[in-house]
């Protein structure tokens, strides 16, 4: 016996609400979490003694990175010791939409020197999209077209305990369609913010280490669990004794 085209309707209809159901894939895209032992999963990597894989601390896993820096690392103005992930395309090309964290740690508070613990810039033209920059125990997150602040982490950046970064970027040049949002130690900081999140036709990538003002001050930064994915939970390691709950949605 044949379905009537009332019986048709309803499978069609009840298929479209499970289909509206089903929740956003979530994907890892790739890992630069030291997992391997080594720094093979960034290509290009620094090849200096000031880096080294340890065991101790780490955020997630076996494995994070250790970098001492001093300025013999210096470069024009900037003592500059950094890891280099160029998302695979589309990544962050027009329209594209992704989740990126990170996590640091610091034996000791930097200095009050400027400091930068993560950014985005483009490719070809080398002009910074957003960063979050440091100075001793304080955060300034920023976004470059234009130049606009989004939040500043007065006295979060402590020493002696990891500290974890997300953002969650929809990649256009049109301020219209473009956005940010970024979580620190599991707290979203800054709501969903329109703006433009590209400069030019070119393409952004991720960096990571030791950038700062050349000084005298010898400084050790520490990194783990470095991800690109589809969602804000595969980015997000497991929950610190430390951070607090996330607030219950009203």
């Amino acid at each position: 016996m044949y379905p009537t085209p009332k019986q048709i309707s309803i499978f069609v209809l009840s298929a479209a609400v499970l289909l509206l159901a089903i929740p956003v894939w979530a994907e890892v895209i790739w890992r630069g979490d030291f997992e391997t032992g080594t720094t093979e999963q960034w290509r290009g990597a620094p090849k200096t003694d000031s880096v080294k894989v340890v065991t101790d601390p780490v955020r997630a896993g076996k494995y994070a990175l250790r970098i001492d820096g001093t300025n013999a690392a210096r470069n024009g103005t900037r003592d500059r010791i950094e890891f280099q992930h160029q998302p695979v395309p589309p990544g962050t090309a027009e329209g594209t939409e992704r989740y990126f964290g990170w996590s640091i740690y610091l034996p000791k508070k930097l200095t009050h020197d400027s400091h930068t613990v993560g950014y985005f810039e483009t490719r070809n033209s080398w002009r910074q999209l957003m960063s979050f920059e440091a100075h001793g125990e304080d955060l300034l997150y920023t976004t470059r077209v234009p130049y606009a602040r989004h939040w500043t982490g007065k006295g979060k950046l402590t020493p002696g305990r990891w500290h974890d970064f997300a953002v969650h970027v929809l990649w256009s040049r049109d301020p219209a369609k473009g956005f940010v949002e970024v979580w620190f130690d599991g707290e979203q900081v800054v709501p969903r913010t329109k703006t433009a999140t590209l400069l030019d036709e070119n393409v952004a990538f991720f960096q990571i280490g030791l950038m700062r003002d050349t000084i005298e001050v010898p400084e050790t930064i520490l990194i783990d669990h470095v991800i690109e994915a589809t969602t804000l939970a595969e980015v997000t390691p497991p929950r610190l004794a430390t951070q607090r709950e996330p607030p219950v949605p009203k």
